[in-house]
């Protein structure tokens, strides 16, 4: 069965950014924000906001589907998402399919993530909130990609290079 990479990351770590970037290279890459929006469309609601964290898991376990059937190609698959280990094997339960996961964590520095933050308009409290994230992530995922003081190139060639890696080599 083909490898599956799930790369974590806090709000502003740059997921979203990389996405365009990955295409050029032989592998499937998706980002959990990709069907964001339409899936709230779908719902009546706005999936990022506090009040639908009741359909989260449901959009956990949507992810846990599509990543199983790209994985039925027989290529490495890369998914980007916020969640953590704990989040995604909840997600997987009873699942078929879905291979054991090699994991890795996108990070910026915090004062990148906080001006990043505040151009999309997020408010103090929000931020404050994504860095809690990152910094459950950081004691949660060990191996780490960073976007701080890097092109989002140069960070898609690090992380193809990973996914295209030997399982037995990926820390």
């Amino acid at each position: 069965m083909p490898t599956l990479h799930l790369l974590t990351g806090a709000p502003g770590a740059g997921k979203s950014t990389l996405i365009a970037h990955l295409a050029a290279y032989p592998f499937a890459a998706v980002d959990f924000d990709e069907l964001i929006d339409p899936v709230g469309d779908l719902l009546g609601m706005d999936v990022r906001s506090s009040s639908a964290s009741r359909v989260w898991p449901g959009y956990n376990r949507l992810w846990v589907e599509i990543t199983a059937l790209l994985l039925r190609a027989g290529e490495p698959v890369l998914v980007m998402c916020p969640l953590t280990p704990d989040e995604w094997k909840h997600a997987t339960a009873g699942a078929g399919n879905v291979p054991e996961a090699v994991w890795g964590r996108l990070d910026c520095d915090d004062a990148d993530r906080r001006a990043r933050l505040a151009a999309r308009g997020w408010d103090a409290s929000q931020i404050e909130s994504a860095l809690a994230d990152a910094a459950e992530l950081r004691g949660t995922v060990e191996r780490e990609f960073t976007t701080s003081g890097r092109s989002a190139a140069g960070t898609a060639t690090d992380l193809a290079a990973w996914v295209g890696s030997p399982r037995s080599t990926t820390p």
